[in-house]
């Protein structure tokens, strides 16, 4: 059974201010086709719906990006979202496939060229355990690493001035136990 959630019931249940809240979901979303000032109906969301904005939400207020460009990058990234199981209703039935098995966690990184426009590196951390090397403590990380280029471009040493990295899994995480809901990544 898919739960639905009001406006108010999320602003108070991930800590958003609800006008905060309701200008996110009017930039995020598409009109609601049953709403309306003057209807006399609320807007409902669904888990997916909610987690678009709230991820749109965090890429304007955490990681200062223009509302135009986070909605790039919800596009950008919403297939890959997707088939990970980040929409718990849109990607109902996905299969982990291969390393992706192994894979504990997911870091995006988001990098932003002005010819090519965004870009991703995701990386999938498999372990991360603290090791010595040469007397000295250091941490070694194997991960997965997979590479987005939307707009079909793959060039090599691509140069970019700045980077912001999302840490996917406890966004979604954080997400999912604010809302009781019971799709968590591993």
């Amino acid at each position: 059974m898919i739960k639905f959630f009001t406006n108010r019931e999320l602003s108070l249940k991930l800590a958003i201010n609800l006008a905060k809240w309701k200008r996110w979901s009017r930039e995020f979303l598409p009109p609601d086709p049953l709403g309306g000032m003057q209807s006399g109906y609320a807007r409902q969301y669904n888990s997916d719906e909610a987690f678009t904005v709230y991820l749109g939400g965090l890429l304007v207020s955490d990681l200062k990006f223009t509302i135009p460009e986070a909605k790039q990058i919800l596009n950008d990234l919403r297939e890959w979202l997707v088939a990970k199981g980040f929409y718990l209703i849109a990607g109902t039935g996905v299969k982990e496939q291969d390393v992706d098995k192994l894979v504990n966690k997911y870091i995006i990184f988001i990098m932003h060229n002005k010819n090519l426009g965004f870009y991703y590196t995701i990386r999938g951390i498999i372990s991360n355990n603290s090791n010595e090397f040469k007397g000295f403590p250091v941490r070694r990380e194997q991960y997965t690493e997979t590479v987005l280029w939307p707009k079909g471009n793959n060039a090599e040493n691509l140069k970019t001035n700045s980077i912001n990295s999302l840490n996917i899994t406890e966004i979604f995480n954080d997400f999912a136990n604010e809302l009781s809901l019971s799709g968590t990544f591993k």
